[in-house]
């Protein structure tokens, strides 16, 4: 030791130099996905649809509850079958449910498309296919003719152009599916 410095227990209490803390990183939110407007566009398609097969659904199921049996067998006749005539009511009661299940589907897919879930995807596309397959079905089942071949070629491009465009990298991507 020397003679200008203190003993050890004489020695001032030095204090640390201050040294502020690491600055904590920032973090950005995550970027937020982009709907394409092609989909925000067929979930509108898909409302005004749920719509109309919800209009249909009411317009049946009401249909089944007026009709009048007895006035349709007196003008039809006692030679038309009557148990035909007396299954018009449950019919216009099946097409009214069958109806119902539509809309609700449409608008459950519209609402898949505005959030981006994979499920309105596939069930869309699931869909589209059985729209092409029965236009196609339909078209033969029913012969060929000027108007069922225009009716078959656009029961067939619709669905085939939204498949396309589903299909679309950055439309998958909305949906999860990249």
């Amino acid at each position: 030791m020397t003679s200008d410095t203190p003993p050890p227990g004489d020695r001032p209490f030095e204090e640390p130099a201050y040294v502020p803390p690491a600055p904590t990183p920032y973090t950005y939110p995550p970027p937020q996905r982009q709907r394409p407007f092609g989909v925000t566009l067929l979930a509108i398609l898909d409302v005004l649809a749920g719509i109309f097969f919800l209009l249909a659904a009411v317009g049946s199921l009401l249909l089944s509850a007026v009709i009048d049996v007895q006035e349709w067998i007196d003008q039809l006749g006692p030679d038309f079958p009557q148990g035909l005539i007396e299954a018009i009511p449950f019919f216009f009661g099946i097409m009214g449910i069958v109806f119902l299940i539509w809309a609700i589907l449409w608008f459950l897919i519209a609402y898949g498309y505005m959030k981006g879930r994979g499920w309105s995807w596939t069930l869309s596309v699931v869909l589209l296919v059985l729209s092409i397959l029965f236009s196609v079905i339909g078209s033969v089942s029913t012969g060929f003719s000027a108007s069922g071949l225009i009716g078959l070629l656009v029961g067939i491009a619709v669905p085939a152009i939204v498949l396309v465009y589903l299909f679309q990298p950055n439309v998958k991507a909305w949906f999860g599916k990249a």
